[in-house]
């Protein structure tokens, strides 16, 4: 009772906030979806759990991002999240909170093993997916599956941070959009052949990963998420403004080439059979690192991290490379991405795409191993086939998105695991 009285008045809060920002900001019902996220840097900033630090760090932050609209316009909002990137790192509490004991995100929540199938039920379930793959676009239009095996594979890398370190990262769209400039880049500019194209992908990345999670691994929890948060934000920054990247109009027309020069995946068939090989080599990198003794060891750190110190191991070291073997199966989708569709535009770097991996891994099942696969043949289905709904069609999402994750609690994969263990109870009790 106390939690939703609590969270009821959060809400009348933000609605007077609203009624005060209507004569300023233009009225539309997405108008509230940038000012979100400069709101978690002004809480964030000021401490988790202070009012006083809120309130300071709101007029604070108002200031300085109006004097930079002054003098440098398109960097008003990424001042905010340097200033944010400055606070904790030096302050890792914020300005005005209180050391708190916190843990990574969602890491209670992966401890509850999900329900997983059985190890024969995986081998033949990945031999029907390997049939039904090959013989789909037969069936079914080959640019909708390659769209669903290119998200798939952002987010399995997502679920393999979020699902097996417990490390929530906001800044994985960074990772998707730059490795697909890169891979454009190099395709469009310099004529390379598709396999180098994204191999400047995964390398980009990589390095990227590398460098985030070098800045942020040192913080847990809500801090690790924001502070690559704001590191996506510098990336999207210099996506507007580089003119490498075509700013606003992004990259165009980037060709496909030849695979190893011979093979022309302008065509469709070929072009799918490439994503297919593309995506289950990227799958099979992450099952082999899940199911390796480097696996085990970042399964501890989720679990626990400081018994996994006192044994010996650097976990520090452990999810860095965790988190840039994520970024760099990021970065390979953004690179598949850019040579399915020839286009790599701000959309690919922007945080709406970090959250709409979140609701993949959400709708698939966190910690799964088939999970990633249904989240993105169901969002990108979702997108698809309700899109003549027009301006409902949010609505319609929405709401299957609640339900998704209230009545599936492990997600789609959690209720297929439940319902073939039952049946296959039942056959061998019969």
């Amino acid at each position: 009772l106390l939690i939703t009285l609590t969270y009821a008045l959060g809400v009348a809060l933000a609605s007077v906030a609203g009624v005060i920002a209507a004569p300023i900001y233009q009225v539309s019902p997405m108008m509230g979806s940038n000012l979100v996220v400069v709101v978690f840097a002004v809480v964030v900033i000021g401490g988790m759990g202070s009012i006083m630090g809120a309130i300071v760090s709101g007029f604070g932050l108002g200031i300085i991002e109006g004097l930079t609209k002054v003098f440098y316009p398109e960097a008003a909002n990424l001042a905010i999240f340097i200033i944010m990137v400055l606070v904790l790192l030096c302050k890792p509490a914020g300005l005005f909170g209180k050391p708190l004991q916190v843990q990574n995100v969602l890491a209670a929540e992966a401890t509850r093993q999900p329900v997983q199938l059985s190890r024969r039920a995986m081998r033949v379930s990945m031999a029907a997916l390997a049939v039904v793959a090959l013989i789909a676009p037969w069936f079914v239009y080959p640019t909708f599956l390659m769209k669903v095996l290119c998200f798939a594979l952002f987010a399995a890398a997502f679920n393999l941070l979020v699902g097996y370190v417990g490390l929530l990262s906001f800044g994985h769209a960074a990772f998707f959009g730059a490795a697909a400039y890169a891979t454009g880049i190099v395709m469009k500019l310099f004529g390379a052949t598709p396999e180098l194209g994204l191999l400047a992908g995964v390398v980009t990345g990589g390095l990227l990963g590398l460098l985030f999670g070098a800045i942020a691994i040192r913080r847990q929890g809500i801090y690790f998420a924001m502070i690559t948060l704001a590191l996506s934000q510098l990336v999207y920054f210099i996506a507007v403004q580089a003119g490498f990247t075509g700013g606003e109009d992004g990259l165009q027309s980037v060709p496909r080439g030849k695979l190893f020069g011979v093979f022309d995946l302008e065509n469709v068939m070929p072009m799918y059979y490439f994503t297919l090989a593309v995506f289950a080599l990227g799958y099979a990198f992450v099952l082999r690192v899940l199911n390796s003794p480097f696996g085990e060891v970042i399964r501890s750190v989720r679990d626990n991290e400081q018994r996994a110190r006192s044994l010996g191991y650097s976990t520090s070291r452990y999810k860095l490379i965790a988190f840039t073997l994520s970024a760099s199966v990021a970065g390979l989708a953004g690179g598949l991405k850019v040579l399915v569709f020839g286009v790599a535009s701000l959309t690919d770097v922007h945080w709406h795409a970090n959250g709409e991996v979140v609701l993949m891994a959400l709708l698939g099942g966190i910690g799964t191993v088939f999970g990633p696969l249904a989240g993105a043949l169901t969002f990108v289905s979702l997108q698809n086939y309700l899109a003549p709904l027009g301006s409902w069609v949010l609505i319609v999402q929405g709401a299957i998105f609640v339900l998704c994750v209230l009545l599936l609690r492990d997600g789609i994969m959690g209720l297929v695991s439940r319902a073939w263990r039952a049946a296959t109870r039942v056959k061998k009790e019969s």
